[in-house]
């Protein structure tokens, strides 16, 4: 057990501070937007919810990549590492193309979803110049997953606490007009993103390309049509989780949109929990992450032992985590609050209110979600991923956002009713990959 929890400490820490830095940069980025007014404050959720959605929903299948090189790595077969790196590169190619059409007609989305035409100009402004951000961040994508499917996590590590070093100084001359650059407003922070990405990209893809350690992979020769087997395998593997990630990404966006409907008061405080939210949730996706990796690499090396201890040394250490969280949220709305409005404006007591009951809420469903996250990343290392996939949409899109709708506009209940739904889902989706782990994990001993 204690070779369990210093392995997955020393892959998951740095995983987990990438993500930290990557969520926390965009955290302080909203925070810039915010201070151009409430109705810009109400689009970012908007913007925040529609960018992950769609960018995340094509990126997915991507996250099979750490996977299989993981996977390829306890075995040894190095060269296949580098098929699986040629494949993923070529589909971020195919795969940036509709992401891109997505992201230009993103007005006329909104409209289909009933959105305020005032916040509809807001967001097609935004990602009308984040387009040039979509190749970069899926070419980003493999490298990242290779690093972590190789162990070399700490490369990921300095280029993103690099690149968000660099996107918070651009965002802050772009969207106020500083540095020399011309006043931007929410544009300012698209294009911030996009060079910040492509920094990314080019940081890392030097730093493999002249290493000695990635030789031994052969990932440059040029080989992707000699290697559809490890496509195929690619697809086997990611198509569960593209589904999955992309129908719990697509529900934030169908979620955002019924807080929309709520109005901007609604629409505003659901951004500010949401914010503070992905501060906690992505690092513990990045724990997920490196579960799947560990446990992936120890059944590629038949150390079914290992695989129990790192699944269930995972699961204590995010319960902790994530209660830690929930005190937090019910301790410290206001203060919590504070730093994306002023609390004190009469004209913010509505969002403040809402702030209040949500965070309530969110403190129960976030420790859920961070359970059926990391067992989902467990199960993911086993080559488990069509049951994570149909427990975690069926908790959302038939029990969630069904029975968030109901009570938030047939019972009354507004915002608290949609988050509310969202955390029986939760509850039924956790219980259940629970016991999913416990019969999987029977055997690994």
């Amino acid at each position: 057990m204690r070779i369990a929890v210093k392995e997955l400490f020393a892959l998951s820490a740095p995983m987990a501070i990438t993500q930290f830095v990557t969520i926390g940069s965009i955290f302080l980025c909203m925070a810039m937007l915010a201070s151009l007014g409430h109705d810009v404050l109400a689009a970012s959720a908007l913007i925040y919810s529609g960018r992950i959605s769609i960018i995340i929903i094509g990126a997915s299948i991507l996250f099979s990549l750490s996977i299989l090189i993981g996977h390829a790595f306890g075995e040894n077969e190095y060269t296949r590492i580098g098929n699986y790196y040629q494949q993923g590169l070529t589909l971020a190619i195919l795969i940036s193309i509709p992401l891109m059409l997505l992201f230009w007609h993103i007005d006329s989305i909104l409209r289909l979803a009933g959105q305020p035409e005032n916040l509809i100009g807001i967001v097609k402004e935004f990602f009308h110049a984040n387009i040039w951000n979509v190749l970069p961040f899926l070419f980003a994508m493999c490298n990242q997953q290779l690093c972590y499917g190789t162990r070399k996590q700490r490369i990921d590590l300095i280029a993103n606490m690099l690149g968000a070093g660099l996107v918070l100084v651009l965002a802050y001359g772009m969207i106020f007009g500083h540095f020399g650059f011309p006043k931007m407003g929410v544009a300012g922070l698209a294009y911030a993103m996009s060079i910040s990405a492509w920094f990314y990209f080019l940081f890392t893809f030097t730093v493999i390309y002249k290493s000695e350690y990635f030789k031994r992979f052969d990932l440059f020769r040029y080989r992707v049509h000699q290697s559809w087997g490890d496509l195929f395998q690619m697809f086997k593997v990611g198509w569960p989780i593209c589904m999955q990630i992309g129908g719990e990404m697509l529900s934030l966006f169908v979620t955002a949109a019924m807080f929309g409907w709520l109005g901007t008061s609604a629409l505003a405080a659901y951004q500010v929990v949401n914010q503070y939210l992905f501060l906690i949730i992505v690092p513990l996706f990045a724990l997920a992450q490196a579960t799947g990796v560990l446990v992936g690499q120890s059944y590629g090396a038949k150390n079914y032992k290992q695989i129990k201890e790192f699944g269930y040394v995972a699961i204590i250490f995010t319960t902790a985590m994530t209660f830690l969280v929930a005190f937090i949220f019910i301790a410290f709305p206001t203060l919590l609050a504070k730093f994306y409005l002023d609390i004190n404006n009469p004209a913010n007591a509505k969002t403040v209110h809402f702030i209040i009951i949500l965070f309530a809420i969110v403190s129960f469903s976030q420790i859920l979600d961070g359970i059926r996250n990391v067992i989902t990343g467990a199960l993911r290392g086993l080559f488990d991923t069509k049951y994570p996939m149909y427990v975690g949409l069926g908790g959302i899109w038939f029990v969630g956002i069904p029975l968030g709708y109901v009570l938030a506009f047939n019972f009354h209940f507004g915002p608290a009713g949609i988050v509310a739904g969202g955390a029986v889902g939760m509850f039924i989706g956790a219980a259940a990959l629970m016991r999913r782990w416990q019969q999987k994990s029977i055997g690994c001993v």
